[in-house]
Protein backbone atom coordinates (compact mmCIF):
# COMPACT_ATOMS: atom_id res chain seq x y z
CA UNK A 1 0.00 0.00 0.00
CA UNK A 2 1.55 3.48 -1.18
CA UNK A 3 1.05 6.53 0.88
CA UNK A 4 -1.63 8.97 -0.53
CA UNK A 5 0.63 12.29 -1.78
CA UNK A 6 1.18 14.87 1.62
CA UNK A 7 -0.12 18.65 0.52
CA UNK A 8 3.70 19.70 -0.51
CA UNK A 9 3.77 16.71 -3.19
CA UNK A 10 0.78 18.10 -4.60
CA UNK A 11 2.00 21.34 -4.84
CA UNK A 12 5.20 20.29 -6.41
CA UNK A 13 3.28 17.89 -9.24
CA UNK A 14 1.10 20.80 -9.66
CA UNK A 15 4.04 23.77 -10.63
CA UNK A 16 5.75 20.57 -12.50
CA UNK A 17 2.76 20.39 -14.66
CA UNK A 18 2.17 24.14 -15.01
CA UNK A 19 6.06 24.99 -15.80
CA UNK A 20 5.69 22.09 -18.48
CA UNK A 21 2.54 23.15 -19.63
CA UNK A 22 4.89 26.60 -20.45
CA UNK A 23 7.84 25.25 -21.39
CA UNK A 24 5.57 23.36 -24.47
CA UNK A 25 3.75 26.63 -25.16
CA UNK A 26 7.33 28.48 -25.36
CA UNK A 27 8.59 26.07 -27.82
CA UNK A 28 5.56 25.93 -29.78
CA UNK A 29 5.72 29.75 -30.36
CA UNK A 30 9.32 29.33 -31.07
CA UNK A 31 8.76 26.61 -33.42
CA UNK A 32 6.08 29.10 -35.21
CA UNK A 33 8.65 31.78 -35.30
CA UNK A 34 10.78 29.99 -37.06
CA UNK A 35 8.55 28.49 -39.15
CA UNK A 36 7.14 31.51 -40.23
CA UNK A 37 10.73 32.71 -41.00
CA UNK A 38 11.81 30.48 -43.26
CA UNK A 39 8.78 29.89 -45.06
CA UNK A 40 7.04 33.48 -45.59
CA UNK A 41 9.48 36.38 -44.39
CA UNK A 42 12.85 35.80 -45.32
CA UNK A 43 11.77 34.67 -48.97
CA UNK A 44 9.90 37.49 -48.99
CA UNK A 45 13.34 39.88 -48.07
CA UNK A 46 15.30 38.36 -50.42
CA UNK A 47 13.13 39.50 -53.18
CA UNK A 48 13.62 42.77 -51.63
CA UNK A 49 17.95 42.11 -52.15
CA UNK A 50 17.78 42.13 -48.38
CA UNK A 51 20.94 39.36 -47.14
CA UNK A 52 20.75 40.20 -43.63
CA UNK A 53 18.49 41.26 -40.88
CA UNK A 54 20.22 43.31 -37.57
CA UNK A 55 17.53 44.24 -35.14
CA UNK A 56 18.83 45.92 -31.77
CA UNK A 57 16.68 45.27 -28.68
CA UNK A 58 16.76 46.98 -25.03
CA UNK A 59 14.98 47.11 -21.78
CA UNK A 60 15.21 47.61 -17.92
CA UNK A 61 12.52 48.05 -15.21
CA UNK A 62 9.63 45.92 -17.10
CA UNK A 63 9.78 47.48 -19.92
CA UNK A 64 11.38 46.95 -23.47
CA UNK A 65 11.56 46.63 -27.38
CA UNK A 66 13.14 47.00 -30.42
CA UNK A 67 15.04 49.71 -31.18
CA UNK A 68 15.69 49.44 -34.59
CA UNK A 69 15.95 46.94 -36.96
CA UNK A 70 18.86 47.74 -40.50
CA UNK A 71 18.34 45.96 -43.81
CA UNK A 72 21.68 44.92 -45.59
CA UNK A 73 22.25 43.56 -49.14
CA UNK A 74 25.00 40.73 -49.69
CA UNK A 75 27.47 43.38 -50.07
CA UNK A 76 26.88 44.67 -46.74
CA UNK A 77 25.28 48.00 -48.06
CA UNK A 78 22.04 49.06 -46.45
CA UNK A 79 18.95 48.66 -48.17
CA UNK A 80 16.57 51.52 -47.71
CA UNK A 81 13.59 50.87 -45.38
CA UNK A 82 11.32 52.36 -47.57
CA UNK A 83 11.68 49.65 -50.10
CA UNK A 84 10.60 46.94 -47.62
CA UNK A 85 6.83 47.03 -47.23
CA UNK A 86 5.70 48.24 -44.15
CA UNK A 87 3.22 45.06 -44.04
CA UNK A 88 6.53 42.54 -44.19
CA UNK A 89 8.94 45.00 -41.61
CA UNK A 90 5.81 44.91 -39.32
CA UNK A 91 5.26 40.98 -39.37
CA UNK A 92 9.44 40.50 -39.24
CA UNK A 93 9.23 42.92 -35.96
CA UNK A 94 6.84 40.43 -34.52
CA UNK A 95 8.68 37.48 -35.30
CA UNK A 96 11.82 38.76 -33.82
CA UNK A 97 10.24 39.35 -30.31
CA UNK A 98 9.92 35.57 -30.27
CA UNK A 99 13.36 35.48 -30.19
CA UNK A 100 14.55 37.94 -27.76
CA UNK A 101 15.96 36.41 -24.09
CA UNK A 102 13.31 35.98 -21.77
CA UNK A 103 13.05 38.86 -19.47
CA UNK A 104 15.46 40.57 -21.17
CA UNK A 105 13.46 44.10 -19.86
CA UNK A 106 13.34 42.81 -16.19
CA UNK A 107 14.77 45.19 -13.56
CA UNK A 108 18.29 46.33 -14.86
CA UNK A 109 17.39 44.47 -17.95
CA UNK A 110 19.65 43.82 -21.01
CA UNK A 111 20.47 44.74 -24.27
CA UNK A 112 21.63 42.81 -27.98
CA UNK A 113 21.15 41.94 -31.10
CA UNK A 114 19.05 39.71 -33.28
CA UNK A 115 21.01 38.76 -36.35
CA UNK A 116 19.22 36.85 -39.37
CA UNK A 117 21.26 35.97 -42.43
CA UNK A 118 18.91 35.02 -45.12
CA UNK A 119 21.08 32.88 -47.05
CA UNK A 120 22.09 30.55 -44.51
CA UNK A 121 18.66 30.75 -42.63
CA UNK A 122 20.49 31.43 -39.08
CA UNK A 123 19.62 33.62 -36.25
CA UNK A 124 22.17 34.50 -34.11
CA UNK A 125 21.02 36.28 -30.83
CA UNK A 126 23.91 38.47 -29.12
CA UNK A 127 22.93 39.65 -25.67
CA UNK A 128 24.38 41.72 -22.62
CA UNK A 129 22.67 41.20 -19.18
CA UNK A 130 22.19 43.74 -16.80
CA UNK A 131 23.31 43.75 -13.27
CA UNK A 132 23.51 45.85 -10.13
CA UNK A 133 26.32 44.20 -7.91
CA UNK A 134 26.36 44.99 -4.01
CA UNK A 135 29.48 44.24 -1.90
CA UNK A 136 28.71 44.44 2.13
CA UNK A 137 31.43 44.52 4.51
CA UNK A 138 31.75 45.10 8.15
CA UNK A 139 34.16 46.04 10.29
CA UNK A 140 34.65 46.47 14.44
CA UNK A 141 37.08 48.63 16.39
CA UNK A 142 37.81 47.41 20.14
CA UNK A 143 38.62 51.36 21.76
Amino acid sequence: MTDPETPDEQVSDSVQKLLAHFHQTEQARMDDAKNRLRSEIIPRLVQHRVANIEAAYSGYGDSGAIDGVQYRDAHGQRVDRATIPVPLAETLETCLYEFLPSGFEINDGGQGTVLIDTQTAKVTIQHQENYTETRDSSREFDL
